[in-house]
């Protein structure tokens, strides 16, 4: 599906990062002024550490300081197909990342701080020195840390049997990875961002780009999950294991329409929830047997029968984890 919403439409436009269709379009013909650096349509990276590339501008100009300095950028939000190297497509729910900036600058130059985050997309600048006008663009793309950065710095945090929660979360839900072949953050077509596919709450601009904010992010959102599960399983001054309120607290990351444990009023025991049979080949598909169309039936009946409808549980999302390790 051809994007809608390209960064920049022109016939004249100039470089791309060389994928059909890509989000990545720069008008030459939009720059103007005397630059010294950086390049029209450059592209830097954010580091595999989650830094900000130094990108320095500077240009040319008989004025005398101050010279007024304006930056923005922006990332308009494209889906990503689960092939690699395909063109991006229009998500459920359209969204552009905006930040913009402003200083005086006595010197004529400006080394790109855009307001101490880590941010990526397209990046414009426009000076004004007297009666010149400057306008730059250039690209900011991202460096893929892979799972040994993600891990060590999960393996940094306080709380490390979150951290062994979310790096199943990662593992699950993008093998550790936070970018699509194109550099730019991964989007599944339901808007979950990044190595965690995090949808809600929305991550903000730099949880989005900046993968370390982003499992910051999910870190914080396993927490307060954790703590749903742990309410959940303490009920009826109930014992449990590390592995239960484990599992209860996955089911609560993916939305625990449907519970893994329910309560044994016979035996006094959480025992696992065999109302909902889950689909082994989706992470959180499954059937819920109390309803009458599906009752009495195997997993393979219900997958032709056409009353049985499926439904997206925490309930499946936890076992899917809990099989695949």
């Amino acid at each position: 599906m051809k994007p809608k919403n390209p960064i920049a439409k022109s016939k004249s436009a100039g470089k791309t990062d060389g994928i059909e269709n890509s989000l990545l379009r720069c008008e030459v013909n939009a720059n103007s002024g005397e630059w010294i650096k950086p390049n029209s349509c450059e592209k830097f990276h954010i580091t595999a550490d989650a830094k900000l590339p130094e990108i320095s501008f500077e240009f040319k100009t008989d004025s005398p300081p101050p010279y007024i300095l304006e930056w923005s950028i922006r990332w308009i939000v494209q889906s990503c197909p689960q092939k690699k190297n395909k063109p991006r497509y229009k998500p459920k729910h359209a969204k552009t990342y905006t930040a913009h900036g402003n200083q005086n600058l006595t010197e004529k130059k400006w080394i790109a701080n855009l307001n101490n985050q880590i941010l990526g997309g397209e990046l414009t600048v426009n000076i004004k020195a007297g009666d010149d006008k400057f306008r730059r663009t250039v690209f900011i793309l991202g460096t893929e840390p892979g799972k040994v950065l993600v891990s060590a710095y999960l393996d940094s945090t306080p709380d490390s049997d979150l951290a062994e929660l979310v790096k199943k979360i990662f593992k699950q839900e993008t093998n550790f990875t936070h970018y699509y072949s194109d550099e730019m953050p991964l989007v599944s077509f339901d808007n979950g961002y990044g190595l965690g596919q995090a949808t809600n709450p929305t991550p903000d601009y730099e949880q989005v780009w900046n993968w370390k904010k982003h499992t910051d992010g999910i870190l914080s959102i396993i927490k307060s999950k954790r703590t749903l599960a742990k309410k959940y399983i303490s009920q009826n001054h109930s014992t449990y294991t590390q592995e239960q309120l484990d599992l209860e607290t996955l089911a609560y990351y993916n939305g625990a329409n449907y519970h893994y444990h329910i309560w044994d009023a016979k035996t006094q025991n959480w025992v696992v929830n065999t109302n909902i049979i889950c689909e082994p080949k989706e992470s959180n598909k499954g059937w819920d047997t109390a309803k009458e169309e599906n009752k009495d039936k195997t997993l393979d009946e219900l997958r032709k029968n056409k009353k049985s409808k499926p439904i997206y549980t925490g309930r499946c999302y936890a076992e899917h984890i809990k099989n695949a390790q």
